[in-house]
């Protein structure tokens, strides 16, 4: 795997730049230009971006396979996206995933050590009625209809300070957990197992948790993060911010969608008694299977490797894990593709009893991510977006 599109070499940053060899290396240090050294030469590689940056250009950077972003436009300090993992300010995911809790993975992505303290927000008095009343809806329904009343209640939210902004986030994330345990009680516990206890599982689910959690945090510059972004810029609370990503995550022509029909496919894999057909119904109506297409990675989502090496430790003798088994054996034949991260993030919801609502974990995590580039963003002057009228002129 190769990211070479991520870097330019010396003779072209220099020719971006307009400048000698050696004007380019007293950049280095002189202009914040990062770069890294070329294995098993003398040479270095110089972070395009940075280049970009200095040289107010028009070039444009594809990144595993997305569209081309405008990398002035998208600039982000948060979540790097590359063909050989994901990092969090710079940090691999995968490491974190093995070793980190969610909290300690949160923290580092809002830049905000002890965001996560014995402080928990005050919730309204009706709480309690409020969720009897919306016992049928889904978790992200009940918090997009709570988040308002908790802001009132929560003064300290309206400061939006980076360190308050982060503490404020804990409390959104905690919330969030309380309403998939289903009573709406934020606590201090770590978040793996407040939700392993809560939804009486054994404690060899908060591993997986945890790790699941750390995995989900943030990905790409989606729909959702673009919306919650967008908010940000105005300066709404965390709560505010969470409501905009919850919001646009619904829109059925967003990853919603995409979510949705791997969700039911997995349904169908761990219920057959051969997962085969259920599949080849599938590829057979328009060459696709659900869970097993959609990759900003140019090969497998690294993050898959190491969530699957888990669930076969904790699964390998379960009869719908190995139906899963036989179905990405099965996938591969038909469409040469791995399975979707978002395909074994359902899962591990079934397995956790969250049947309906397979991917609320994976919202906890997405949070977490919403709320860093909510923060990063909330920092930024407000700028006024012009648009590029392409209507009838008029007479």
């Amino acid at each position: 795997m190769s990211d070479d599109h991520l870097y330019l070499t010396a003779e072209e940053a220099a020719g971006m730049l307009g400048v000698s060899l050696p004007t380019l290396y007293a950049y280095v240090s002189r202009k914040g230009i990062r770069s890294v050294k070329v294995e098993g030469s003398r040479k270095r590689r110089y972070w395009a971006a940075d280049i970009e940056r200095l040289s107010g250009g028009e070039r444009r950077t594809k990144i595993a396979g997305q569209p081309a972003l405008d990398l002035g436009s998208q600039s982000s300090a948060i979540t790097l996206l590359t063909d050989n993992g994901v990092y969090y300010r710079g940090v691999s995911a995968i490491e974190l995933a093995d070793s980190a809790s969610v909290e300690e993975a949160a923290e580092l992505i809002w830049q905000s050590a002890g965001a996560f303290s014995d402080s928990l927000p005050v919730m309204p008095e009706g709480t309690k009625a409020l969720l009897d009343l919306y016992r049928d809806m889904t978790v992200s329904e009940k918090a997009i209809a709570l988040f308002p009343l908790i802001e009132r209640e929560n003064p300290r939210s309206f400061d939006l300070s980076p360190d308050a902004y982060a503490r404020t986030g804990a409390d959104v994330v905690r919330i969030l957990a309380s309403l998939i345990a289903g009573h709406g009680r934020p606590d201090t516990r770590p978040l793996h197992r407040f939700l392993t206890q809560e939804l009486g599982l054994d404690s060899a689910y908060e591993d997986l948790i945890r790790r699941l959690l750390v995995l989900f945090i943030d990905h790409e510059f989606d729909h959702c993060t673009y919306s919650v972004r967008a908010a940000a810029r105005t300066g709404v609370t965390p709560y505010y911010a969470a409501i905009a990503g919850l919001t646009t995550y619904q829109g059925r022509r967003t990853a919603y969608s995409r979510h949705q029909a791997a969700n039911r496919l997995l349904t169908e894999i761990c219920t057959a008694k051969d997962p085969t057909p259920p599949l080849l119904q599938h590829f057979s109506q328009n060459g696709e299977i659900p869970g097993f297409n959609h990759s900003t990675h140019k090969v497998e989502d690294p993050r898959v490797g190491n969530l699957m090496t888990a669930l076969t430790a904790m699964f390998e003798n379960d009869p719908e894990f190995r139906n899963l088994l036989k179905a990405v054996e099965v996938a591969n034949e038909l469409v040469r593709k791995p399975p979707e991260f978002v395909l074994l993030a359902s899962f591990v919801g079934r397995k956790c009893n969250l049947v309906g609502e397979e991917l609320a974990l994976a919202g906890i995590a997405r949070t977490i991510g919403w709320i860093a580039h909510a923060s990063e963003q909330c920092q930024l002057p407000l700028s006024r977006q012009r648009a590029n009228y392409v209507g009838q002129l008029p007479l």
